[in-house]
């Protein structure tokens, strides 16, 4: 797989984050390609330009490089840890600073003023939805705005949602499977339903989650499994790893009365999340949580938990991956104190069984049903 990113005289040096787990893997696709092309093509040079949800700072990488936007300033916009890592290494590599050029900005800040809008289509719809509606304050009639999508990855409710809160979208021809909607904002005002509150009755938790959290709204089946077979113990160091809105970390919260909680994510909106379910079901013990933006426990230092709770992802974007689990594994062992256990709900067919076998010498099975399992595995 070629690292090399050829476009507009640019020759640019581009891998995934963390390079090691992804190194088979492009760091760009069509629909960078396209976009990069949107902007080179423009007659009048852009002096304010915004990218959204640039996976590993492809765009962001081509356009400092780029003559033509040397007088450019250029926000940075995204949810992922990773992706900032990976924009971070991709400017060392090609001996790029962002000098005063290029601001980073989350997912939870306003947006800027723009000349130009670049945005790769995210995942998750509702993430889509409220990046629509949060642009309709600086859009306008004349603004240049294109989205780049993968087709096998744009149903057609992305066209009713650009309709819906821009007005008229058109497209660009198709090539190489990727294809550029362009959204003429008609002056439309939508009201968000960013963040939804909703409740798990069962275990009486009020929730408060941002779009892109995974699961938004509803209780999954494995988190559900895991709340309903919550390991029994005296923990003081509590880690809910790759917690998005938090649910287990709240459970633990619930069951250890004396527990320090840590919630761990790479996206931005679930940190967020989390922290405000923490204020809704138990404000009084706010002071006893942290909220770590992070590649699975990175920053988290060694031997300093006694359990980790972990409901891994196998998806990074839309790339089907056992290397965020490895690494969650991996993790959990080296944060984890002598006796400490690393407790794993996950669906039955991932067979997480012999990672943890590697990683700690041995798991036991404390629960499963016809989906999913709970394994535990203790450092020794």
């Amino acid at each position: 797989m070629s690292h090399e990113l050829q476009i507009n005289s640019l020759h640019l040096s581009l891998s995934r984050y963390p390079k090691q787990a992804t190194n088979d893997l492009q760091a760009w696709n069509a629909a960078d390609e396209l976009m990069l092309n949107f902007a080179f093509e423009q007659t009048t040079t852009a002096k304010r330009i915004l990218i959204m949800n640039d996976e590993f700072g492809a765009l962001a990488c081509a356009l400092l490089a780029s003559p033509e936007f040397a007088d450019s300033q250029i926000h940075w916009l995204s949810d992922s840890f990773i992706a900032q890592q990976a924009l971070a290494e991709n400017l060392k590599a090609n001996n790029l600073t962002m000098d005063g050029r290029l601001t980073l900005l989350s997912s939870t800040d306003s947006l800027p003023a723009s000349d130009m809008v670049l945005m790769r289509q995210p995942k998750s719809l509702n993430y889509l939805e409220y990046q629509l509606i949060a642009l309709q304050a600086i859009l306008s009639a004349d603004s240049l705005f294109a989205c780049g999508v993968m087709l096998k990855n744009l149903p057609k409710s992305v066209f009713s949602l650009f309709e819906k809160h821009l007005g008229e979208v058109s497209t660009s021809l198709a090539k190489k499977k990727a294809r550029l909607l362009f959204g003429h904002y008609q002056g439309i005002s939508s009201t968000s339903p960013y963040p939804k509150q909703w409740k798990v009755a069962e275990h009486q938790f009020k929730l408060n989650d941002h779009a892109n959290v995974f699961c938004f709204g509803k209780l999954d089946i494995g988190s559900r499994f895991m709340l309903d077979n919550f390991p029994q113990g005296d923990f003081e160091v509590v880690v809910d790893l790759g917690c998005g809105n938090g649910l287990l970390g709240l459970q633990a919260l619930k069951h250890y009365p004396k527990a320090k909680v840590s919630f761990c994510d790479e996206s931005a909106m679930a940190l967020a999340s989390a922290k405000n379910n923490v204020s809704l079901n138990f404000p009084e013990r706010l002071a006893d949580c942290e909220f770590n933006h992070d590649n699975a426990l990175q920053h988290q230092a060694d031997n300093s938990a006694d359990l980790v709770l972990c409901n891994p992802p196998f998806h990074q974007q839309n790339t089907i991956s056992t290397h965020i689990a490895q690494q969650m594994f991996r993790d959990a062992k080296r944060c984890l104190r002598s006796g400490g256990q690393l407790i794993v709900v996950a669906n039955r067919h991932l067979g997480y069984h012999p990672l943890l076998k590697s990683y700690f010498g041995g798991y036991k099975l404390l629960a499963s049903n016809n989906k999913f399992v709970i394994l535990s595995s203790t450092k020794r």
